[in-house]
């Protein structure tokens, strides 16, 4: 029986390969439109291009998530299927695979679709799909129904944290006002924020500059009750900035493992230039 992993653009993995037996992972682009430009979240991307496109765009820019139709095509894929979009409460990307799953399940009752809402988008995501290949690994020989409960407490045991520095396309999309974000940028202020447990965005707080930004993520962290483990850093065009955050994660709970990845499409255009989208767990989410 063959198995696959499904999420939308908003995962960051990319190109990744499972290392289980007999499973695929692929993700449904999103589609970000900048001015008259429509930029497709799949491999092709230039996410750099798309980055330089949206600072220099005056107007607001939108995003759309995956039809129904590509949804379905993904769910074809296997016998068994775990699909993770981004949060619900954010995007209208989970509703779309439920319209789909419920399509293709009415085609073929035989097959078998656990569609699992995030609450989050990034790293969480990143890190639940890791942990959870390397569960099928160890258990290829696992009930559809025992795979999505481990699925599922994966999903209940991590968290998401981003860490903004620049705010343009809030500014643009009239979601703070445009004086607020100029004076944000001059100022050095940094946001740091989360999902809320119906997986909306969050505020967390603010400081003036990385140093103390850094510190605000290790003490968020640790006042969520994390304790050391595997941590997923996704970061747009910022890898210097991802490398310092994983340094003093290390520093703090020695023995951790941190993996850092470029941000897609869309979660670059979220986070914005500079941002980092951290994803980190308790437990058995932990990857300890």
């Amino acid at each position: 029986m063959s198995w696959a992993l499904i999420s939308d653009s908003s995962c960051n993995l990319r190109d990744w390969q499972p290392t289980a037996p007999h499973t695929t992972f692929a993700f449904a682009p999103l589609k970000i439109r900048v001015g008259e430009r429509e930029f497709i979240d799949d491999l092709t991307l230039d996410v750099h291009e798309l980055n330089s496109a949206v600072q220099a765009e005056s107007s607001a820019s939108s995003s759309a998530c995956p039809s129904v139709g590509e949804w379905a095509e993904l769910f074809r894929l296997a016998d068994k299927t775990i699909c993770m979009p981004i949060s619900e409460g954010v995007s209208g990307s989970y509703n779309a695979a439920a319209t789909a799953r419920d399509m293709v399940l009415a085609e073929d009752p035989n097959r078998q679709i656990h569609l699992v809402n995030s609450r989050a988008a990034g790293g969480k995501m990143d890190l639940i799909f890791l942990l959870f290949d390397r569960y099928l690994a160890s258990n290829p020989d696992a009930s559809f129904e025992v795979a999505c409960a481990y699925f599922d407490s994966l999903e209940q045991n991590s968290k998401i944290l981003f860490s903004l520095c620049n705010y343009a396309n809030l500014a643009k999309a009239g979601r703070i006002p445009k004086a607020a974000g100029v004076i944000a940028n001059k100022l050095n202020i940094r946001i740091l924020g989360t999902a809320s447990e119906a997986g909306k965005i969050a505020l967390v707080g603010h400081t003036r500059g990385e140093k103390k930004m850094l510190n605000k993520i290790i003490d968020t962290m640790e006042a969520e009750g994390f304790t050391g483990g595997e941590v997923v850093i996704d970061h747009v065009e910022n890898e210097v900035g991802a490398q310092a955050l994983a340094s003093r994660i290390v520093e703090r709970w020695p023995g951790s493992k941190t993996i850092i990845m470029p941000c897609n499409g869309l979660d670059s255009y979220y986070a914005e230039m500079h941002g980092l989208i951290i994803g980190y767990g308790m437990g058995v989410a932990s990857g300890r």
